[in-house]
């Protein structure tokens, strides 16, 4: 499926665009980063505790190395960016850009900031329309400050991905950095350092209070105005994403009957039942167990209404918002499964969802040379919310359904 942006969407990125036609170009192959109207004032990463600008410098383009890795809490979330990109730097680079930002790691040069800019220089140097051998570049290494604790020894590849948030933060546009984003890249820290260090670091690294000194070093609490409500709700669905069935086990079950959601959903001005909707949203209750096969039908009926929300609208009009709570009747006095089945439930519908877009797009592809925009998971205006069942779930909870990024 081809992914086309509501004109709403564009405001932003016709900004970028108009004031990219106003700055001055230095034209490919006649320019050294000497030439560049920025220093070292300008750098966005000098608030950042664990990198530290070491030079700016040419470097060549297919020396860089653009690491999903590295940058996964960050998928290319504005492809349409790359458009109006393509246009801007087809003619040159702008003196007023920063560098493109990199640091060397295991003898590659990893970027962590502007891909969109790395992949566009590359795919104008690929369609032979213009030669772009090198770009200007800011190369940076670790700090270790005195109070860094234990992100201090993490590996450069968290280090990177918690740079990669925090550049998107403090770059033109704040507004791109999303919940999900922040959500992913936090479970990717978490799991990359777990792998590391196993069972002795993962106890200090799976608390509220880690996870959320995580989002403050990735500029999360700028992002949302030191918003409690929203950093305390990103908080909750990094640390759910860590249970293991296993470890529920023998914890009490709540709202255990049917009769429980039903006066939840009554009572709640931000609820409808199932299958009901207002001016604005569509409610849906799905419920599901531990069986994979019952849960994939599930998912299979949440994307076709998703879907059928979307499609044909009006030019400028927005989908209305599907909401979905997930519950487990059948397993209700079992937290074991109730986790179980919702990590089932949330496979289920990556799978299907990603596995049909891609075998579409697929032969598109074959027919271009640059990178077709695709629609995720998280592009739906969707919320998937699981019914607090388990004894340490004090309310409804907000899932983190798009697993994409985190895929290795």
């Amino acid at each position: 499926m081809l992914y086309l942006q509501s004109p709403l969407r564009f405001n932003n990125l016709g900004l970028i665009i108009s004031r990219l036609k106003m700055a001055k170009k230095l034209p490919w192959g006649s320019f050294s980063h000497e030439d560049l109207r920025v220093d070292h004032e300008d750098d966005i990463y000098t608030s950042f505790a664990f990198l530290k600008l070491k030079e700016m410098t040419m470097i060549k383009l297919s020396e860089l190395r653009i690491s999903d890795n590295a940058v996964r809490g960050i998928k290319d979330t504005v492809s349409q960016k790359l458009v109006g990109l393509s246009g801007s730097l087809f003619y040159g680079w702008d003196r007023t850009s920063w560098p493109v930002p990199f640091m060397i790691v295991n003898g590659e040069l990893i970027v962590f900031d502007r891909r969109h800019t790395v992949k566009v220089c590359r795919n104008i140097t690929n369609q032979s329309v213009q030669k772009i051998s090198s770009l200007p570049g800011a190369e940076y290494v670790r700090h270790y400050p005195k109070n860094g604790g234990i992100i201090n020894d993490f590996s450069d590849r968290s280090i990177l991905i918690l740079a990669a948030m925090y550049g998107n933060v403090h770059g033109p546009i704040a507004d791109d950095t999303r919940d999900y984003m922040f959500e992913t890249a936090c479970i990717q820290i978490i799991s990359n350092e777990e792998n590391r260090h196993g069972e002795e670091v993962s106890s200090k690294i799976t608390t509220r209070q880690f996870v959320r000194d995580l989002l403050k070093h990735m500029g999360c609490f700028t992002r949302y105005n030191n918003n409690d409500m929203v950093i305390n709700r990103i908080v909750t669905k990094v640390l759910d994403s860590f249970k293991d069935p296993q470890t529920q086990k023998g914890k009490v079950c709540i709202n255990n009957n049917p009769s429980d959601l039903d006066d939840f959903i009554t009572r709640s001005d931000d609820w409808g039942h199932s299958n009901t909707s207002n001016d604005t949203t569509v409610f849906s209750v799905l419920r599901i167990h531990d069986n994979d096969a019952h849960n994939r039908t599930y998912a299979e009926r949440l994307l076709h209404t998703a879907c059928k929300l979307e499609a044909n609208l009006p030019e400028g009009q927005n989908p209305k918002l599907y909401k979905i709570m997930l519950y487990n009747e059948k397993n209700s006095k079992d937290a074991s499964k109730i986790t179980a089945a919702r990590r089932s439930f949330v496979k289920s519908l990556n799978e299907i969802w990603y596995m049909r877009r891609d075998n579409v797009l697929a032969p598109v592809k074959k027919m271009f040379n640059f990178e077709i925009p695709s629609k995720k998971l998280n592009d739906f205006n969707m919320e998937i919310w699981c019914m607090n069942q388990i004894e340490d779930e004090d309310e409804p909870y907000e899932l983190l359904f798009d697993t994409e990024s985190e895929k290795g």
